[in-house]
């Protein structure tokens, strides 16, 4: 679902992601296409190899190839493991252990892995090929056993093929039993350059394994900052800040020179709301310069506090001659924060020209003008003489995106002809096209909505957003709701768990009539999206399929998280209005 309510950020810089989303088959074909090389390396054994089944050998790894590039995997996949179990060049083997793995054709795997450890009884991709093959297959001693070997090799190279075998998405499931019986054999000896194997326990959502891990790798490296550094993100996804406090203050005094690291710090206790020790983190860094003080007024900016921010003050004035004018952006943020406009206008009108804060300090004196100052002219005059200062395409769509928004509460008209003017002037930039559509559908324009977003697939047809909006658009506006699946599955294949995403779906199988499948995605969505909208759809679902004690109390938490949220206030009002106030 595309946030239609909410206002652009001030000022809007976010870009339209344009990833493309090819099917799982063609991705898999485009990463392993070998090229004319391997064609050319193939020949030329012929014209050397005396061995009779030479031929054979070519002719199954060229049938292998042509149905490779073809999108065929299955048939690339029989041919690669025929020639491979007919060969001797471990080159082949590993091609055709690929092309098997990546086809998901594990019995053509398990070929071609006895073959690759029949000839090299030492070979750790032969064991990889065997032990994925047996966990995707459901054959949980046999990977095991094979894991166990690779384990036993001892080597950097193994144990990244043991990392690689077991957060494979088709091993998942059985992975974190695997990995917690190599971890109490004590197979998993941590290594200078090998995997982390509490972060590789944490990928697979194994927390209480992750932190023995963990601590394990601590214990074998004590004076290692990275060791603690690791240690701290295993504890941050297991959501044990403590501990991930404890291991970071370790690793920063390990490293102290490690901004990264201080950085890392002064976040956690900012999420405890320790701001000072924030800051006193942060103004330890050496040297202090530009991003050590953006780290500190970012600290500061959630929760502003006079005596923090007089503290950066202090800091930043005591600043060489030649290092405060390049400051002045920071010092306008600062005055910003302080709720002192005159101030923060100053030091952003003394950003130097050439900067890389210079044209987002001009973006923020349009901001505080017809935010502060209520001069909303003046603010026009301003972004206008941005446009006309700068020939970079993205700072003039910012101007103009800036310029709409302030224009909009307002002035809508004024604010439409500001985006027609920009996409006169550049009828290619996705964010323009993208936020002209979010403006119309303000006006109930569901038609000029289309027509941008349909601009947007003209030019970048596998754009997720403007497939999930256009989707949205229809499912909530129009009667279209079949032609809206089509346009949400395409944007949810491309990014599976963007909560908007699983949201849209959510509401287009309501519409469709089907609660099942609605209450499936719209759970699912409220797990990736705490929002408003995404509770007010699964509580009307809810509803809708008689789970109404289920429904009113998630109306009531959401009516307390959400009250402003228009979309939740109208399901409330259309279903139970007696929970409004």
């Amino acid at each position: 679902m595309p946030d239609q309510t909410k206002k652009l950020s001030l000022p809007t810089r976010e870009r339209i992601k344009s990833g493309q989303a090819p099917n799982a088959s063609a991705s898999r074909v485009a990463r392993l296409r070998l090229g004319a090389s391997l064609l050319l390396y193939f020949a030329a054994t012929t014209l050397t190899a005396a061995e009779s089944h030479t031929a054979d050998v070519l002719g199954n790894a060229l049938e292998g190839e042509f149905a490779l590039q073809g999108g065929q995997l299955d048939q690339a996949a029989a041919a690669y493991a025929q020639a491979a179990v007919q060969s001797g060049q471990l080159d082949l083997i590993e091609r055709a252990s690929t092309v098997t793995l990546y086809a998901r054709d594990y019995a053509a795997a398990r070929r071609v892995g006895q073959r690759w450890v029949e000839l090299a009884p030492d070979s750790v991709g032969g064991r990889r090929t065997l032990a994925w093959a047996a966990l995707a297959s459901d054959e949980l001693e046999t990977g095991d056993r094979w894991l166990a070997e690779l384990a036993a090799i001892d080597s950097i190279e193994a144990q990244r093929a043991i990392a690689q075998v077991l957060v494979a998405a088709e091993n998942r499931e059985l992975a974190p039993a695997s990995l917690r019986r190599l971890a109490a054999a004590g197979a998993l000896r941590p290594l200078e350059e090998g995997p982390s194997w509490s972060a590789v326990a944490a990928n697979l959502g194994d927390y209480g394994t992750a932190r023995q891990l963990a601590v394990a790798e601590t214990e074998a490296r004590p004076k290692s900052a990275e060791a603690w550094r690791r240690s701290a993100q295993v504890m941050l996804a297991a959501g044990d800040s403590k501990g991930a406090q404890k291991s970071l203050e370790r690793a920063v005094d390990l490293a102290p020179e490690d901004f990264d690291l201080r950085l890392a710090l002064a976040s956690v206790y900012a999420e405890a709301d320790r701001q000072e020790q924030a800051d006193r983190v942060l103004s330890q860094a050496k040297p202090q310069d530009e991003r050590a003080f953006a780290a500190r007024l970012a600290n500061v900016a959630s929760k502003p506090d006079r005596k923090l921010l007089k503290r950066i003050e202090r800091a930043l004035k005591k600043s060489k001659a030649e290092q405060l004018g390049s400051r002045a952006f920071l010092l306008g943020q600062l005055y910003e924060l302080r709720e002192d406009p005159d101030q923060a206008l100053q030091w952003y009108a003394q950003e130097p020209a050439g900067s890389n804060a210079w044209h987002e300090a001009q973006l923020r004196r349009g901001v505080l003008l017809a935010r502060d100052k209520q001069d909303l002219p003046g603010a026009r005059t301003l972004l206008a003489q941005l446009r006309a200062q700068t020939e970079d395409s993205d700072q003039r769509t910012d101007a103009y995106l800036l310029e709409a928004e302030l224009l909009a509460e307002d002035d809508r008209v004024a604010a439409g002809a500001v985006y027609d003017e920009a996409i006169i002037e550049n009828g290619r930039d996705l964010r323009l096209l993208y936020a002209r559509a979010i403006f119309r559908i303000g006006d109930d324009d569901v038609a000029g909505l289309e027509a941008d977003l349909r601009q947007i697939l003209a030019l970048d047809p596998d754009n997720p957003q403007a497939l999930n909006a256009l989707g949205y658009t229809l499912t909530d506006r129009t009667d279209r709701h079949q032609e809206a699946l089509g346009y949400i599955q395409r944007a949810i294949a491309a990014q599976p768990n963007d909560g908007a995403f699983v949201d849209s779906m959510g509401w287009v199988q309501y519409r469709l009539g089907n609660l099942d499948d609605a209450l499936m995605y719209l759970k699912r969505a409220y797990e990736l999206v705490q929002d408003g909208d995404v509770a007010a759809h699964l509580a009307e679902v809810l509803w809708m399929s008689d789970l109404h004690e289920e429904a009113r109390a998630l109306w009531r938490e959401a009516l307390e998280r959400w009250p402003e949220s228009s979309v939740l206030i109208e399901s409330v009002r259309r279903l139970q209005p007696e929970l409004l106030p």
